[in-house]
Protein backbone atom coordinates (compact mmCIF):
# COMPACT_ATOMS: atom_id res chain seq x y z
CA UNK A 1 0.00 0.00 0.00
CA UNK A 2 1.59 3.16 -1.10
CA UNK A 3 2.16 5.68 1.94
CA UNK A 4 2.12 9.33 1.05
CA UNK A 5 5.79 10.54 1.71
CA UNK A 6 6.12 14.27 3.86
CA UNK A 7 9.04 16.41 3.80
CA UNK A 8 9.13 18.42 7.09
CA UNK A 9 12.21 20.77 7.16
CA UNK A 10 13.52 22.20 10.27
CA UNK A 11 14.69 20.99 13.71
CA UNK A 12 13.39 23.98 15.31
CA UNK A 13 10.35 23.46 17.98
CA UNK A 14 7.75 23.75 15.18
CA UNK A 15 9.63 21.48 12.89
CA UNK A 16 9.80 18.61 15.48
CA UNK A 17 6.51 18.93 16.89
CA UNK A 18 4.97 19.05 13.51
CA UNK A 19 7.35 15.41 12.87
CA UNK A 20 5.76 14.23 15.64
CA UNK A 21 2.21 14.91 15.25
CA UNK A 22 1.88 14.07 11.92
CA UNK A 23 3.84 10.68 12.79
CA UNK A 24 0.23 9.28 14.13
CA UNK A 25 -0.72 9.12 10.56
CA UNK A 26 0.24 6.58 7.70
CA UNK A 27 2.84 9.01 6.16
CA UNK A 28 5.97 8.52 5.62
CA UNK A 29 8.62 11.17 7.03
CA UNK A 30 11.64 12.64 6.33
CA UNK A 31 12.96 15.20 8.48
CA UNK A 32 15.53 17.59 7.70
CA UNK A 33 17.88 18.53 10.31
CA UNK A 34 20.50 21.38 9.21
CA UNK A 35 22.37 20.16 12.32
CA UNK A 36 24.19 17.12 13.82
CA UNK A 37 21.17 14.36 14.29
CA UNK A 38 20.57 14.93 18.36
CA UNK A 39 22.15 18.24 18.98
CA UNK A 40 20.16 21.05 20.62
CA UNK A 41 21.27 24.68 19.87
CA UNK A 42 21.30 26.57 23.03
CA UNK A 43 18.47 28.48 23.37
CA UNK A 44 17.86 30.98 26.62
CA UNK A 45 13.94 30.94 25.95
CA UNK A 46 11.07 29.51 27.10
CA UNK A 47 7.57 28.42 25.65
CA UNK A 48 4.22 28.53 27.05
CA UNK A 49 1.81 26.26 26.33
CA UNK A 50 -2.39 26.54 26.51
CA UNK A 51 -4.35 23.61 28.52
CA UNK A 52 -5.81 22.11 25.46
CA UNK A 53 -2.29 21.96 23.54
CA UNK A 54 -0.50 20.74 26.23
CA UNK A 55 -3.45 17.83 26.47
CA UNK A 56 -2.76 17.21 22.76
CA UNK A 57 1.17 17.09 23.56
CA UNK A 58 0.58 14.68 26.40
CA UNK A 59 -0.59 12.30 23.64
CA UNK A 60 2.46 12.23 22.22
CA UNK A 61 4.67 12.56 24.93
CA UNK A 62 5.71 9.98 27.46
CA UNK A 63 3.98 10.60 30.86
CA UNK A 64 7.91 10.92 32.41
CA UNK A 65 8.50 13.78 30.12
CA UNK A 66 5.41 15.87 30.86
CA UNK A 67 6.44 16.77 34.68
CA UNK A 68 9.42 18.75 33.04
CA UNK A 69 6.18 21.40 32.39
CA UNK A 70 5.58 23.70 35.16
CA UNK A 71 2.18 24.27 35.82
CA UNK A 72 0.66 27.72 36.69
CA UNK A 73 -3.03 28.30 38.07
CA UNK A 74 -2.24 31.82 38.78
CA UNK A 75 -1.63 34.77 36.14
CA UNK A 76 -0.90 38.34 37.72
CA UNK A 77 -0.58 41.68 35.74
CA UNK A 78 0.80 44.73 37.18
CA UNK A 79 0.86 48.48 36.14
CA UNK A 80 3.42 50.94 36.84
CA UNK A 81 2.30 53.86 38.81
CA UNK A 82 4.08 56.89 40.65
CA UNK A 83 3.52 54.89 43.60
CA UNK A 84 5.15 51.71 42.51
CA UNK A 85 2.96 49.35 40.44
CA UNK A 86 -0.52 47.91 41.56
CA UNK A 87 -2.12 44.44 40.09
CA UNK A 88 -5.09 45.92 38.49
CA UNK A 89 -5.95 41.50 37.16
CA UNK A 90 -5.87 38.13 38.59
CA UNK A 91 -6.57 35.29 35.69
CA UNK A 92 -7.23 31.90 37.23
CA UNK A 93 -9.77 29.05 36.52
CA UNK A 94 -11.33 26.82 39.59
CA UNK A 95 -8.04 26.28 40.66
CA UNK A 96 -6.92 24.49 37.51
CA UNK A 97 -3.67 24.79 35.26
CA UNK A 98 -4.47 27.92 32.84
CA UNK A 99 -0.73 27.29 31.27
CA UNK A 100 2.08 25.29 31.08
CA UNK A 101 6.00 26.51 31.14
CA UNK A 102 9.21 24.97 29.49
CA UNK A 103 12.69 25.60 28.94
CA UNK A 104 13.04 25.65 24.94
CA UNK A 105 16.02 22.91 25.13
CA UNK A 106 14.20 20.61 27.46
CA UNK A 107 11.27 20.88 24.81
CA UNK A 108 13.47 20.25 21.94
CA UNK A 109 15.36 17.29 23.81
CA UNK A 110 12.02 15.49 24.61
CA UNK A 111 11.12 15.96 21.15
CA UNK A 112 13.76 14.31 19.98
CA UNK A 113 14.21 11.63 22.33
CA UNK A 114 10.43 10.61 20.77
CA UNK A 115 10.87 11.00 17.13
CA UNK A 116 14.11 8.72 17.37
CA UNK A 117 11.52 6.41 18.39
CA UNK A 118 9.38 6.41 15.59
CA UNK A 119 9.51 4.34 12.76
CA UNK A 120 7.77 6.81 10.13
CA UNK A 121 10.34 8.79 10.60
CA UNK A 122 13.72 9.56 9.23
CA UNK A 123 15.94 12.08 10.00
CA UNK A 124 18.69 13.41 7.58
CA UNK A 125 21.11 15.44 8.19
CA UNK A 126 22.30 18.23 6.39
CA UNK A 127 20.95 21.23 4.38
CA UNK A 128 18.54 21.38 2.05
CA UNK A 129 19.55 23.54 -1.00
CA UNK A 130 16.73 23.69 -3.46
CA UNK A 131 12.75 22.97 -3.48
CA UNK A 132 10.69 22.91 -6.57
CA UNK A 133 7.73 23.60 -6.15
CA UNK A 134 6.10 22.55 -9.89
CA UNK A 135 7.72 19.26 -8.96
CA UNK A 136 6.94 19.20 -5.20
CA UNK A 137 10.89 18.06 -5.03
CA UNK A 138 13.93 19.10 -3.07
CA UNK A 139 17.33 19.23 -3.84
CA UNK A 140 19.53 17.52 -0.38
CA UNK A 141 23.45 16.46 -1.03
CA UNK A 142 23.51 16.62 -4.93
CA UNK A 143 20.35 14.32 -4.84
CA UNK A 144 16.00 15.39 -5.91
CA UNK A 145 13.74 13.50 -3.33
CA UNK A 146 10.26 13.50 -4.68
CA UNK A 147 6.92 14.41 -2.08
CA UNK A 148 3.65 14.57 -1.86
CA UNK A 149 3.58 17.69 0.73
CA UNK A 150 6.56 19.84 1.53
CA UNK A 151 6.58 21.38 5.19
CA UNK A 152 9.41 24.38 5.15
CA UNK A 153 9.39 24.95 9.25
CA UNK A 154 12.66 26.81 8.97
CA UNK A 155 12.15 30.11 10.83
CA UNK A 156 11.81 33.66 9.21
CA UNK A 157 15.57 33.96 8.26
CA UNK A 158 15.57 31.33 6.26
CA UNK A 159 16.13 31.89 2.45
CA UNK A 160 14.01 28.80 1.17
CA UNK A 161 11.00 30.39 2.76
CA UNK A 162 11.93 33.89 1.26
CA UNK A 163 12.15 32.16 -2.21
CA UNK A 164 7.70 31.21 -1.69
CA UNK A 165 6.78 34.50 0.30
CA UNK A 166 4.97 36.78 -1.75
CA UNK A 167 5.93 40.34 -1.04
CA UNK A 168 2.61 41.37 0.28
CA UNK A 169 2.68 41.22 4.07
CA UNK A 170 1.54 42.94 6.96
CA UNK A 171 4.08 44.72 9.50
CA UNK A 172 4.17 46.42 11.98
CA UNK A 173 8.19 47.36 13.27
CA UNK A 174 7.76 47.98 17.29
CA UNK A 175 11.29 48.95 17.85
CA UNK A 176 11.63 46.81 20.42
CA UNK A 177 14.07 43.88 21.54
CA UNK A 178 13.07 40.88 23.77
CA UNK A 179 15.58 40.76 26.45
CA UNK A 180 15.75 37.12 28.11
CA UNK A 181 17.56 35.38 31.03
CA UNK A 182 16.81 32.80 33.57
CA UNK A 183 16.51 33.82 37.15
CA UNK A 184 17.68 31.47 40.21
CA UNK A 185 16.73 32.66 43.30
CA UNK A 186 15.38 31.68 47.25
CA UNK A 187 11.63 32.60 46.74
CA UNK A 188 8.95 30.28 46.36
CA UNK A 189 7.19 31.66 42.61
CA UNK A 190 5.11 28.97 41.42
CA UNK A 191 3.08 31.68 39.43
CA UNK A 192 3.52 33.79 36.39
CA UNK A 193 3.41 37.50 36.64
CA UNK A 194 3.70 40.08 33.97
CA UNK A 195 4.89 43.81 34.77
CA UNK A 196 4.07 46.75 32.94
CA UNK A 197 6.66 48.80 33.56
CA UNK A 198 7.28 52.15 31.40
CA UNK A 199 10.30 50.83 29.91
CA UNK A 200 7.98 48.05 28.71
CA UNK A 201 6.36 44.35 29.70
CA UNK A 202 8.36 42.22 31.59
CA UNK A 203 7.27 38.52 32.02
CA UNK A 204 7.84 36.61 34.66
CA UNK A 205 7.42 32.57 33.79
CA UNK A 206 8.18 30.35 36.55
CA UNK A 207 9.91 26.88 35.58
CA UNK A 208 9.89 25.63 39.12
CA UNK A 209 9.56 27.45 42.54
CA UNK A 210 13.21 28.63 42.75
CA UNK A 211 13.80 29.49 38.88
CA UNK A 212 11.72 31.35 36.66
CA UNK A 213 12.49 32.98 33.02
CA UNK A 214 12.48 36.72 32.33
CA UNK A 215 11.11 38.12 29.09
CA UNK A 216 11.30 41.85 28.87
CA UNK A 217 10.52 43.76 25.85
CA UNK A 218 12.35 46.72 25.32
CA UNK A 219 12.59 50.01 22.93
CA UNK A 220 15.71 49.65 21.11
CA UNK A 221 17.23 52.92 21.82
CA UNK A 222 17.59 51.18 25.87
CA UNK A 223 19.00 48.40 24.42
CA UNK A 224 22.86 50.33 24.86
CA UNK A 225 22.10 51.04 28.72
CA UNK A 226 23.29 48.31 31.34
CA UNK A 227 20.42 45.96 30.49
CA UNK A 228 22.05 43.78 33.99
CA UNK A 229 21.68 46.50 36.03
CA UNK A 230 17.95 47.38 34.88
CA UNK A 231 17.05 43.92 35.53
CA UNK A 232 18.25 43.80 38.67
CA UNK A 233 16.47 46.80 39.91
CA UNK A 234 13.24 45.80 38.71
CA UNK A 235 14.08 42.29 40.24
CA UNK A 236 14.99 43.96 43.57
CA UNK A 237 11.27 45.86 42.98
CA UNK A 238 9.87 42.99 42.46
CA UNK A 239 10.80 40.05 44.91
CA UNK A 240 12.46 42.39 47.86
CA UNK A 241 15.88 43.58 48.81
CA UNK A 242 16.57 41.40 51.26
CA UNK A 243 15.91 37.92 48.45
CA UNK A 244 18.79 36.63 46.66
CA UNK A 245 18.50 35.96 42.87
CA UNK A 246 20.92 35.38 40.15
CA UNK A 247 20.73 35.63 36.48
CA UNK A 248 22.33 33.47 33.47
CA UNK A 249 23.33 34.80 30.43
CA UNK A 250 21.38 37.29 29.12
CA UNK A 251 20.22 37.22 25.29
CA UNK A 252 18.12 39.77 23.03
CA UNK A 253 15.93 38.79 20.26
CA UNK A 254 14.11 41.28 17.95
CA UNK A 255 10.44 41.95 18.23
CA UNK A 256 7.83 42.55 15.19
CA UNK A 257 4.65 41.76 13.96
CA UNK A 258 4.71 40.49 10.71
CA UNK A 259 1.31 38.57 8.49
CA UNK A 260 2.76 37.11 5.25
CA UNK A 261 -0.32 37.27 3.01
CA UNK A 262 0.63 33.89 1.15
CA UNK A 263 2.87 31.23 2.64
CA UNK A 264 2.32 28.25 0.10
CA UNK A 265 2.85 27.14 -3.27
CA UNK A 266 1.17 24.12 -4.75
CA UNK A 267 2.13 21.37 -2.45
CA UNK A 268 4.37 22.92 -0.60
CA UNK A 269 3.43 25.32 3.42
CA UNK A 270 5.51 27.30 5.76
CA UNK A 271 4.86 26.92 8.99
CA UNK A 272 5.78 28.89 12.08
CA UNK A 273 7.59 32.71 12.20
CA UNK A 274 8.24 32.32 8.35
CA UNK A 275 4.62 32.86 7.52
CA UNK A 276 3.99 34.89 10.96
CA UNK A 277 5.39 36.22 14.12
CA UNK A 278 3.35 37.78 16.80
CA UNK A 279 4.49 40.09 19.38
CA UNK A 280 5.95 38.05 22.82
CA UNK A 281 3.44 40.07 25.74
CA UNK A 282 1.13 37.61 25.72
CA UNK A 283 2.76 34.01 24.84
CA UNK A 284 0.73 33.08 22.18
CA UNK A 285 2.70 32.52 19.27
CA UNK A 286 3.50 28.94 19.64
CA UNK A 287 -0.05 28.44 20.55
CA UNK A 288 -0.87 29.16 17.13
CA UNK A 289 1.58 27.18 15.45
CA UNK A 290 0.64 24.03 17.78
CA UNK A 291 -3.17 24.80 16.43
CA UNK A 292 -1.85 25.30 12.90
CA UNK A 293 -0.30 21.52 13.16
CA UNK A 294 -3.52 20.05 14.80
CA UNK A 295 -5.93 21.74 11.80
CA UNK A 296 -3.16 20.16 9.03
CA UNK A 297 -2.90 16.93 10.50
CA UNK A 298 -7.38 17.02 10.72
CA UNK A 299 -7.28 18.13 7.24
CA UNK A 300 -4.53 15.44 6.68
CA UNK A 301 -6.46 12.58 8.44
CA UNK A 302 -10.05 13.70 6.26
CA UNK A 303 -8.60 12.80 3.14
CA UNK A 304 -6.43 9.85 3.76
CA UNK A 305 -9.82 8.29 5.09
CA UNK A 306 -11.42 8.93 1.90
CA UNK A 307 -8.49 7.30 0.22
CA UNK A 308 -7.35 10.94 -1.59
CA UNK A 309 -3.91 11.31 -2.36
CA UNK A 310 -2.47 14.61 -0.31
CA UNK A 311 -1.19 15.44 -3.25
CA UNK A 312 -2.63 18.44 -5.27
CA UNK A 313 -5.61 18.26 -3.04
CA UNK A 314 -7.31 21.15 -1.47
CA UNK A 315 -5.39 20.29 2.14
CA UNK A 316 -3.44 23.15 1.58
CA UNK A 317 -6.41 25.53 0.78
CA UNK A 318 -8.40 24.12 3.51
CA UNK A 319 -6.25 24.95 5.86
CA UNK A 320 -5.61 28.30 4.98
CA UNK A 321 -9.09 28.68 5.03
CA UNK A 322 -9.36 27.85 8.70
CA UNK A 323 -6.05 29.43 10.26
CA UNK A 324 -5.24 32.34 8.56
CA UNK A 325 -7.89 34.45 9.67
CA UNK A 326 -7.65 33.77 13.24
CA UNK A 327 -4.14 34.23 13.33
CA UNK A 328 -4.19 37.49 11.59
CA UNK A 329 -6.56 38.78 14.27
CA UNK A 330 -4.48 36.77 16.90
CA UNK A 331 -2.16 38.78 15.99
CA UNK A 332 -2.98 42.25 15.39
CA UNK A 333 -4.91 42.21 18.84
CA UNK A 334 -1.81 41.59 20.69
CA UNK A 335 -0.08 44.51 19.26
CA UNK A 336 -3.22 46.44 19.93
CA UNK A 337 -2.27 45.54 24.01
CA UNK A 338 0.89 45.86 23.50
CA UNK A 339 0.66 49.60 22.57
CA UNK A 340 -2.27 49.85 24.69
CA UNK A 341 0.28 49.66 27.67
CA UNK A 342 3.13 51.34 25.90
CA UNK A 343 4.18 54.46 28.54
CA UNK A 344 2.58 58.13 27.39
CA UNK A 345 2.51 60.52 30.09
CA UNK A 346 -0.33 62.03 28.69
CA UNK A 347 -2.61 58.91 28.54
CA UNK A 348 -1.15 56.83 31.47
CA UNK A 349 -3.53 58.45 33.88
CA UNK A 350 -6.65 57.36 32.14
CA UNK A 351 -5.79 53.98 31.69
CA UNK A 352 -5.20 53.38 35.40
CA UNK A 353 -8.93 54.37 36.05
CA UNK A 354 -10.04 51.87 33.07
CA UNK A 355 -7.32 48.71 34.68
CA UNK A 356 -8.19 49.76 38.35
CA UNK A 357 -12.08 48.35 37.89
CA UNK A 358 -11.27 45.65 35.06
CA UNK A 359 -10.84 43.07 37.05
CA UNK A 360 -14.66 43.02 38.42
CA UNK A 361 -15.21 41.75 35.08
CA UNK A 362 -15.45 37.99 35.30
CA UNK A 363 -17.29 37.57 31.89
CA UNK A 364 -14.19 39.23 30.64
CA UNK A 365 -11.38 37.44 31.98
CA UNK A 366 -13.69 34.21 31.31
CA UNK A 367 -13.46 34.99 27.64
CA UNK A 368 -10.02 35.77 28.03
CA UNK A 369 -9.14 32.40 29.32
CA UNK A 370 -10.81 30.59 26.41
CA UNK A 371 -9.31 32.60 23.83
CA UNK A 372 -6.39 32.02 24.99
CA UNK A 373 -6.69 28.03 25.78
CA UNK A 374 -8.40 26.91 22.37
CA UNK A 375 -8.42 29.92 19.99
CA UNK A 376 -11.13 32.40 18.90
CA UNK A 377 -13.63 30.73 16.19
CA UNK A 378 -13.54 27.07 18.41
Amino acid sequence: MYKNRICIIGDGLVGLSTALSLSELNLTIDLFCPKKNGKISVDGRTTSISPSNFQSLSKLIEKRHLEKFWPIRQVDLFKESENGYFRFMKFEKDNKNIMHIIENNKFKEIFFRQIKKKKNIKIKNGIVTEINKQETSITFKKRKFFYDMVLLCTGKKSELSKKFLGKRTITKDSNEISITTFVNHNKDIKDAKQYFFNEGPLAILPINPNKFSLVWSLNTKIHHLNIKNLINAKLTKIIGKQSKFKLAKIKSYPVSFKFNSNYSANNILILGEASYNVHPIAGQGFNLVLRDIEKLKDEITKFLGLGISIKNSLIIPNFLKNRKPENLIFGLGINFINNFFKYNKITDPAKRLILKSINEFKFFKRINLRISDTGIFK
